[in-house]
């Protein structure tokens, strides 16, 4: 027996399937995929795309918003320093009443483009999401945009409690895909 062939243990127990391996899910709300032998990534590919899009999970788009959060209040944050390396002086609260309305805008723009451009925001990139059209094609047109942006908005003004019944249901549409006819899918 030379040193490269892999040697078998007594009180190991031999694999009857053949060298084919079973995969469990992690979470029952994944949906099922068929078993591939030898880990064939095209074959993989090909499985998940016959099976069609699935409805992104809860924690995916909590992720995403978190993310495109994050990028709205660094350039408020970013904006609101250069007004104070500017002027010298601190925001008065009506300064900061203009700094809302200024993060609201500014949302509006984070979102509403990348969306009917590519389908998908910074956040959504980053956590691997997508809004197709209905041809399949990246992007949606600016009215669904809008009232997706409007949906989310929304659900932020009211603490996501609207996503009650979406954590009942995996399948269930939040406000902003029912606002804009789109569901949010893994991509």
């Amino acid at each position: 027996m030379s040193s490269q062939e892999p040697r078998i243990r007594a009180d190991e127990p031999a694999n009857d399937a053949g060298g084919v391996l079973e995969d469990f899910p992690l979470h029952p709300g994944i949906r099922e995929l068929p078993l591939i032998a030898h880990g064939s990534v095209a074959a993989a590919a090909e499985a998940r795309d016959e099976a069609g899009p699935s409805a992104a999970p809860l924690s995916s788009r909590a992720a995403a918003a978190a993310a495109d959060a994050a990028v709205v209040l660094l350039l408020t944050a970013a904006a609101i320093l250069a007004a104070r390396w500017a002027t010298g002086r601190t925001p008065t609260p009506a300064g900061l009443a203009w700094t809302a309305a200024f993060l609201v805008f500014l949302s509006f723009f984070a979102i509403v483009p990348p969306l009917v451009l590519f389908g998908r925001t910074v956040g959504m990139a980053l956590a691997d999401l997508a809004v197709r059209a209905e041809s399949g094609s990246a992007g949606i047109d600016a009215a669904e945009a809008s009232r997706r942006w409007a949906g989310t908005l929304a659900t932020g003004l009211l603490v996501g409690l609207p996503l009650i019944w979406t954590a009942a249901d995996a399948q269930a549409p939040t406000p902003a895909d029912r606002f804009s006819g789109r569901a949010l899918t893994v991509d």
